[in-house]
């Protein structure tokens, strides 16, 4: 064929060329061959090789390949550190098309972004108990987000509960940094959300951002935004005092299983029976003790109030009925659960940011939250040194 075409003077296609050609014309700015290039290279697994070709094919002017250079590099390089090139790429575009928007939306690069948030179905502010703040870090975290409001409101028993949502705050995934690591705790930039929580109106963050373990620590619900309705109603039950039913972590079983707090679903002695029962208001007929493994780390066995396995051991589980009347008893003093704003005024503390610690620690102070009102009485003016 490339004989032929010598004879009667017609162009060979790329496909035609041989592989030095390729990679000549590639080199001198030919974006097709590069693509072409590219495509070859992602097929023999030569990624790195790939990603090289891609680029150039981008610098050459070829956008229609952006899409699948930033898919290649998130599979080689990790969300954040795809997010952090596209965004770089797209400061550099005078104006973005519908697809690189896209592509904004779905890496976390909102100020690209002009789609509308949806809000989720209010209560009047006088039914809230508790209010939760969701952030989002990317269109995957946001969609995620709407379905596990939307479960919400169709599970009988959470959408009883005095429980509120605010519109999504949407934070650029390459500042708040959610981690996407499998099987460990996601971890994100918690300072950056300094300024919302500093504003009030919530007691509680919800972040859906990033990938790996969910969890619940000092007023922050953290989910994966791959994370089911059930893993999100297990971290909830969390902000209400509940204790995981499973072994704790040493570190945590050691404090949770000496502490001589009254947790709505643990006692860590069968002595504790009489005060749980008049705490909690409960009939001793209503109790069922259980062994469970909380404290084994801590030496201790451990009893739950109920027989049936429950949510709080197994995700999949069902809420026992004791479990959520005591839900709805824990939300009748939502003053006694700790809110986020304490906890910022802690960051600030150790910062010695002491403007910002009074400002957070009157926020908390506001919903209730004893241990910030006695932290302002100790404080007569705001400190200049810890």
């Amino acid at each position: 064929m490339l004989l032929l075409c010598c004879l009667t003077g017609c162009k060979p296609t790329l496909d035609q060329l041989p592989e030095q050609q390729l990679i000549d014309q590639a080199l001198q700015g030919n974006g097709a061959a590069a693509v072409r290039l590219a495509k070859k290279r992602e097929q023999q697994a030569d990624f790195s090789a790939a990603l090289n070709w891609y680029q150039k094919a981008l610098d050459a002017g070829i956008t229609t390949e952006l899409a699948a250079f930033i898919a290649l590099k998130q599979q080689q390089h990790g969300f954040l550190a795809t997010a952090a090139y596209l965004e770089q790429y797209l400061q550099q575009q005078q104006a973005l098309n519908a697809a690189e928007v896209d592509l904004a939306a779905e890496y976390g690069l909102w100020h690209h972004v002009t789609e509308q948030i949806k809000s989720p179905p209010q209560r009047s502010n006088a039914s809230c108990s508790l209010t939760l703040q969701p952030v989002v870090q990317s269109r995957a975290g946001s969609r995620q987000l709407q379905l596990l409001q939307q479960q919400w409101q169709q599970d009988p028993q959470l959408s009883a509960l005095s429980v509120c949502f605010l519109p999504e705050i949407r934070v650029n995934s390459t500042e708040l940094q959610c981690s996407h690591q499998v099987k460990q705790r996601i971890q994100c930039q918690y300072q950056v959300l300094m300024p919302f929580v500093a504003k009030g109106g919530f007691s509680q963050l919800l972040l859906v951002a990033g990938e790996g373990n969910a969890n619940y620590n000092n007023g922050i619900v953290q989910l994966a935004q791959s994370s089911s309705f059930e893993v999100f109603r297990h971290e909830f039950a969390h902000i209400l005092g509940f204790i995981d039913e499973y072994s704790l972590t040493t570190q945590v079983a050691q404090a949770e299983c000496n502490s001589d707090k009254i947790r709505p679903n643990l006692l860590t002695d069968k002595s504790q029976l009489e005060s749980y029962l008049k705490y909690w208001q409960l009939q001793r007929h209503q109790v069922q003790l259980h062994p469970v493994d909380s404290c084994n780390q801590a030496g201790k066995q451990a009893y739950a109030p109920v027989r049936a396995l429950s949510f709080m051991r197994s995700h999949e589980a069902e809420v026992p009925d004791l479990y959520f009347q005591l839900m709805q008893k824990v939300l009748t003093r939502p003053e006694l659960i700790m809110p986020v704003q304490y906890f910022y005024a802690y960051l600030a503390r150790q910062q010695q940011d002491w403007r910002s610690w009074a400002l957070l620690m009157e926020q908390a102070a506001k919903q209730g939250y004893p241990d910030a009102q006695e932290s302002l009485r100790k404080a007569v003016t705001i400190p200049t040194a810890p």
